[in-house]
């Protein structure tokens, strides 16, 4: 589906012909806030179907402030779809030219547990242990920049399930509306099961027969 097809169906399920009630800002704004619902069932999942990378040498203090980087990923000046939503793995590479992890960095809850091989999120600070200057691959979900306003424009791949993003901007609406719509609800709760279910063996199901002994982290 595109962005017309999916706000069509929330259209559909508002059933709302006057615009002063819901207007077209309104429409592009829950739909808008529906797409995050959705990428965010999909990430607890496999967020890594819309991971991306981040490629830096760290500073030689060996702190990496993300509001400050190019572009910036964190902070009142970053923007969709480079800004953080969540941060996944750092991996130490050979140089930003090539991109070949060393190795994935381990995630430690705070600066004191830091040792080498590691690295802590702070705020909007990427830490490491060793000061000396080296590159590394920060990979992470970024938010969405869908224009949900535009034309028939592009969503993701995810074709099949993008009538979720209707139903999940639909209860955001129900909100204002304040009525409960239970077939909605049996809906959203059917297609989460499916988008489960498609995702853990559906999308890849060769990968979903494989049985290792190491995870996807390491």
């Amino acid at each position: 589906m595109n962005t017309t097809e999916v706000r069509e169906m929330f259209r559909s399920y508002a059933d709302e012909s006057d615009a002063t009630f819901l207007t077209d800002a309104q429409v592009t704004l829950y739909l808008s806030q529906g797409y995050n619902d959705f990428r965010r069932a999909v990430c607890d999942i496999d967020p890594f179907i819309y991971s991306t990378e981040f490629l830096f040498d760290m500073p030689a203090t060996g702190i990496l402030d993300l509001t400050a980087t190019a572009p910036p990923l964190l902070g009142a000046a970053s923007v969709a779809p480079n800004k953080l939503e969540r941060l996944l793995r750092v991996a130490r590479i050979n140089d930003l030219t090539n991109n070949v992890v060393i190795r994935y960095m381990d995630s430690m809850p705070s600066q004191r547990t830091l040792n080498s091989w590691c690295y802590t999120f702070v705020n909007s600070k990427l830490i490491t242990y060793s000061t000396a200057t080296a590159s590394f691959r920060l990979e992470y979900v970024p938010f969405h920049g869908v224009d949900f306003s535009a034309a028939a424009a592009y969503i993701d791949d995810l074709d099949g399930f993008h009538d979720m993003i209707p139903l999940y901007a639909y209860s955001r609406y129900a909100i204002r509306d304040g009525a409960d719509n239970v077939p909605l609800l049996q809906e959203t709760s059917r297609k989460v099961a499916d988008l489960k279910n498609f995702l853990e063996s559906g999308r890849n199901r060769e990968g979903s027969q494989y049985v290792s002994e190491s995870d996807n982290w390491t």
